[in-house]
């Protein structure tokens, strides 16, 4: 009984986050489309607030961060989780799990490097509104 309850702690709680972090993004995406409802309704101009947060999730550089971020620490976990299970005699598929994360790694960094070239290969995929351009000076 008590293997039970330890794999669905072990499987539950990764799975209960994930659906609180999507939970909270819902709600802020569907709170944001009533507020731009309303304004449309009321006849309001858009806030250059709302431009500035188009403009920032258009950066495709945070790709990289989490690609670096997922990539070593994926890759520090997968060694250590295999030199872990070499050393105790434990089957090796085992040890693909410490892997996990760095291949998550891995696919933002070859997110982002799809990104990069779908960008360049046309330029059609520009925004027409020169507000919502990503800048690159340097700036955030």
């Amino acid at each position: 009984m008590e293997d039970v309850f330890a794999v669905i702690f072990i499987f539950g709680t990764p799975a209960l986050i994930v659906l609180i972090v999507f939970g909270f993004r819902l709600l802020r995406y569907s709170q944001r489309q009533r507020s731009l409802r309303l304004a449309i309704e009321k006849g309001i101009d858009f806030s250059p607030l709302l431009a500035e947060e188009v403009a920032a999730s258009l950066d495709s550089r945070r790709y990289v961060l989490y690609g670096l971020l997922w990539g070593l620490t994926g890759l520090l976990v997968g060694v250590g989780v295999t030199w872990a299970a070499i050393r105790h005699d434990i089957p090796p598929y085992v040890s693909m799990f410490g892997w996990i994360p760095a291949a998550v790694g891995v696919a933002y960094l070859i997110y982002y490097r799809w990104g990069v070239a779908q960008a360049k290969g046309s330029d059609s995929t520009a925004p027409s509104d020169p507000s919502l351009a990503v800048r690159h000076d340097g700036r955030e």
